[in-house]
């Protein structure tokens, strides 16, 4: 669909009509920041739309995970208008990769004398045995991004190594801790061991390390919202004594 045929107002809403207006928006005469755009300048913006539409999750708002995952559908038709014009693929290559993906490792439903899969772990199992004989796939870690967030990588990473029966290297507590005059690479080093210690306990436990410190980073967020309110605001919080501002966050904590 060229820009002429485009109309002023779209009555239906398909993906092709996504993919016609990232294409008008990117053509000359059309908007300058987004004909700018490269697979490299929008890592920030699929990386925000991300976090967003996990946030929508975390509130159950279901209205609000509709419209973030619209921006993120949003970052795919910009990805593929930008690769249609390099000549590197199209979106009809992307959705056939996928599908193919999802059929090929799922021979349990997909195929008639597929293998009888009872539980989700048996299923888990399947998929990363299924992965490793993929082309390039010639490690567990392979498809795993190190550039996660480093709570999310190190947990992922522990479970891929657990399903495989390689256990998390959990220390025995003292050799957690540097020396006194250790130095700071050291100290990095223990950091380290503390935090990948901490996510192999709690993953023992059956909780996501990733969604428990979420949670509990929103709790303290709002328990700075609630102590915030009862100052009447930041400016005011400031300028409250020590005695005082405890006092609030105090409050906050029982209210």
């Amino acid at each position: 669909m060229t820009n002429s045929e485009l109309p002023a107002q779209i009555p239906s809403r398909t993906m092709e009509d996504l993919l016609a207006v990232v294409e008008r928006l990117r053509n000359p005469g059309g908007c300058p920041w987004d004909r700018e755009q490269t697979h490299a300048s929008l890592r920030p913006n699929l990386l925000e739309e991300s976090y967003e539409a996990l946030e929508a999750l975390d509130l159950g708002d279901a209205d609000a995970l509709a419209e973030e995952l619209g921006d993120l559908l949003v970052q795919v038709a910009f990805h593929a208008d930008i690769a249609a014009r390099a000549g590197e693929w199209v979106l009809a290559d992307v959705v056939e990769g996928v599908v193919d993906k999802l059929v090929r490792r799922h021979p349990h439903v997909f195929e008639a004398d597929g293998p009888a899969l009872e539980t989700a772990e048996q299923v888990s199992q399947q998929w990363d045995n299924l992965k490793r004989k993929e082309p390039g796939r010639d490690s567990i870690t392979n498809g795993l991004p190190s550039g996660m967030p480093a709570l999310a990588y190190a947990a992922a990473l522990q479970r891929r190594a657990g399903r495989a029966g390689l256990p998390a290297p959990v220390g025995d507590g003292d050799d957690l801790y540097p020396r006194p005059e250790a130095d700071e690479a050291d100290l990095e080093a223990a950091a380290g061991r503390q935090l990948f210690d901490a996510v192999a306990r709690i993953q023992a436990t059956g909780i996501d390390p990733e969604v428990a410190l979420r949670a509990e980073t929103i709790r303290y967020r709002d328990r700075i919202r609630r102590t915030e309110a009862l100052a009447g605001d930041t400016d005011a919080l400031r300028e409250l004594l020590d005695r005082e501002r405890d006092q609030l966050w105090e409050r906050a904590r029982l209210a």
